[in-house]
């Protein structure tokens, strides 16, 4: 069976609660960054340091804006890192899920515990709209330097281990990023979409694989 994602993990994580994990006690704390602005009804998640301008997933999300919350997670040495990162569309309470998926990626072709995630270089994740990936590609195409306006913002909010920034790459435009460090850094990190029991869509969840418990 492909990697599926740990919901009691995620129920004690957004509910800043504790858990017993590799023998050691972890304890959550959930943050809220920010509205994530969707106008094309898509979403996409990468590491917009290395990829700007991701390819949506193929679920069809509602437009507005939508909170967007991390779980950090802290360690009795005190290291903090966050473990989820959550666009909420709605209110309701997942009951199912499905692994997020780009186009022509199928799931039947997972084998156990593997899953489609998106690449980390930078130890940085984020989410937004893809028509934001548009602007942002431009905008560094353009600004050589313009790297250097996440990576500063990023500092701004930072606590040994982790940070989070929010910027819209076109002045003229709704459409923004919502960015966040990756877990323990670098690597290839899956997302999953929430559905409440009649089916509709809830949450997507990306998990940075900071637990190792079951």
């Amino acid at each position: 069976m492909p990697y599926e994602l740990n919901k009691h993990h995620l129920a004690v994580a957004f509910s800043s609660g504790a858990l017993i994990d590799a023998g050691k006690r972890v304890v959550f704390e959930v943050r809220e960054l920010g509205r994530l602005s969707v106008s094309s009804g898509a979403i996409a998640a990468s590491d917009p340091l290395v990829n700007p301008n991701p390819r949506a997933y193929g679920e069809n999300v509602p437009n507005g804006h939508h909170r967007v919350s991390v779980a950090i997670a802290r360690f009795e040495n005190g290291d903090e890192r966050i473990a989820f990162a959550r666009v909420s569309f709605t209110t309701a309470a997942p009951a199912t899920w499905r692994m997020a998926a780009q186009e022509g990626q199928d799931h039947a072709n997972l084998g156990p515990d593997v899953y489609f995630g998106y690449g980390v270089d930078s130890g940085t994740g984020c989410f937004m709209d893809p028509v934001a990936g548009k602007l942002l590609a431009e905008r560094m195409h353009v600004e050589d330097e313009y790297c250097r306006t996440i990576i500063d913002g990023m500092e701004q909010t930072y606590k040994h281990t982790r940070s989070w920034f929010e910027f819209r790459p076109s002045a003229k435009r709704d459409e923004n990023v919502i960015c966040f460090s990756s877990g323990f850094g670098d690597g290839s990190y899956p997302s999953f979409f929430g559905f409440d029991v009649q089916g509709r869509l809830s949450v997507l969840v990306t998990d940075f694989l900071v637990l190792e418990g079951e």
